[in-house]
């Protein structure tokens, strides 16, 4: 075999040898959700180190500051959730398909500054009718003033705040319900408690202002997914 005949061979060879193995590398393996990753591994904050609530983490990224995002386990809402909040496992749940509840908590003696929010989806029932679960908050709170509106691309919001006297002291009460913009009938009514952790220290103050600012970033942050847990569309049923 002469020169030229050799070089052609060792070149084909070399160019089957590299297809060989461009065709055997193995695929890329898909990215771990936080549930399936190693708590050590997770950011440690409750939101990922709670086995419940990681379950519903959707990245370790967050996507905004102090803010990571979590689906609903039904998969009808995302929620921001903050970095320092708890979540309270005993006290959220899910009724078939229909009706979730999430309830987060925060504690800081430092701040001197403390509060418990819940937030519950209803898909149909309420949901049809959210004056009926106003006038029921309203009657709960005994809240008398015109429910405040604001409305974003994922809603229409209507709330409102009081103050409660409990033994001697207060508590700030948000409160109010969001209505899907989609067809289908569903809304999030949220519970807001703001409270000093020692009520009895000078530095027990509550700035209404900053609440109701941070009640409705979290609020806003909501959007509705328009599906079933079970992947079943909402939209137009």
């Amino acid at each position: 075999m002469d020169k030229s005949k050799t070089l052609l061979a060792v070149v084909i060879a070399i160019m089957l040898g590299g297809c060989g193995q461009m065709g055997s590398s193995p695929e890329e393996e898909p990215e771990k959700t936080p549930a399936e990753m190693d708590p050590a591994d997770l950011p440690q904050i409750d939101a990922f180190q709670n086995e419940y609530s990681r379950e519903m983490m959707v990245s370790t990224e967050p996507v905004a500051d102090g803010y990571y995002l979590m689906r609903s386990k039904i998969g009808a809402f995302t929620i921001w959730f903050p970095e320092e909040a708890v979540f309270m496992d005993n006290a959220s749940g899910i009724d078939g398909d229909h009706y979730e509840k999430i309830s987060f908590a925060y504690e800081s003696e430092e701040e001197n500054r403390g509060y418990l929010i819940d937030f519950q989806y209803n898909y149909s029932g309420y949901a049809e009718r959210p004056d009926w679960l106003l006038d029921n908050l309203r009657n709960r709170w005994s809240y008398e003033e015109e429910w405040k509106e604001i409305e974003d691309e994922h809603g229409r919001t209507y709330y409102g705040n009081t103050v409660e006297e409990f033994k001697g002291h207060q508590n700030y009460i948000f409160m109010g319900y969001k209505v899907s913009p989609q067809e289908a009938p569903q809304g999030i009514q949220f519970l807001y408690i703001a409270s000093c952790v020692d009520k009895e220290a000078e530095s027990c103050q509550i700035d209404l202002a900053e609440e109701e600012e941070y009640v409705l970033r979290w609020v806003k942050s909501i959007q509705f997914s328009g599906t079933h847990g079970d992947g079943g569309e909402t939209d137009g049923e």
